[in-house]
Order: C-alpha cells, then sequence, then structure tokens
C-alpha cells in the first residue's frame, strides 16, 4: 500500500466517524427524541438508557450516553474503512 492510499484509507476513516456522528445528532436524535420533556413523567426502555442519560445537567432530558458516542464513533469509522478499501480495490483493477 502506497503512501497515498494510507492517507486516503485515514481520510476515509475519519470522514466516515464525522458523518456518523452528524447524522447521529442532526438527523437520529431529532427522530428518536422528538420530544426530550417527555421523558419527564414516562420511564423510558432499557434500550433507551443504554443509548441515553437523563443528567441533571440537562434538566433530565435526554443526552447521548458514553457508549452512544464510541458506538456511533466505532460505527462511522468502520464504514470509511470499508469504503476506503472499496475504492483502493477498485482503483487497483483498472
Amino acid at each position: 500500500m502506497t503512501a497515498t492510499q494510507k492517507f486516503l484509507v485515514i481520510l476515509y476513516t475519519l470522514s466516515g466517524a464525522v458523518l456518523a456522528f452528524l447524522f447521529n445528532y442532526l438527523i437520529l436524535d431529532s427522530i428518536l427524541i422528538p420530544d426530550p420533556c417527555y421523558y419527564h413523567s414516562h420511564e423510558p426502555g432499557l434500550l433507551f438508557h443504554l443509548f441515553y442519560d437523563l443528567p441533571s445537567s440537562e434538566g433530565y432530558h435526554p443526552f447521548p450516553s458514553v457508549f452512544n458516542f464510541i458506538f456511533t464513533l466505532t460505527i462511522g469509522a468502520l464504514s470509511g474503512l470499508a469504503f476506503s478499501k472499496y475504492l483502493i480495490r477498485k482503483h487497483n483493477e483498472k
């Protein structure tokens, strides 16, 4: 693997992580949590607690948990890595 290809792998991996964070926090959060005050009077489920905390510093509104950050970073980085490997393989076939 050449230095240019290594650079592209790193670039696409970081880009995938950034895009995953943007998708998670700009689009997915607004779909999953349309009304953050709903959880003042309703108990969230176990899966919700896995991805979101209800800290007092946020007024007991849902805030992404550490697991959510790690999961989003991992999924985005793996997607970017897979995409870069696909592009490199496609370029080498030519």
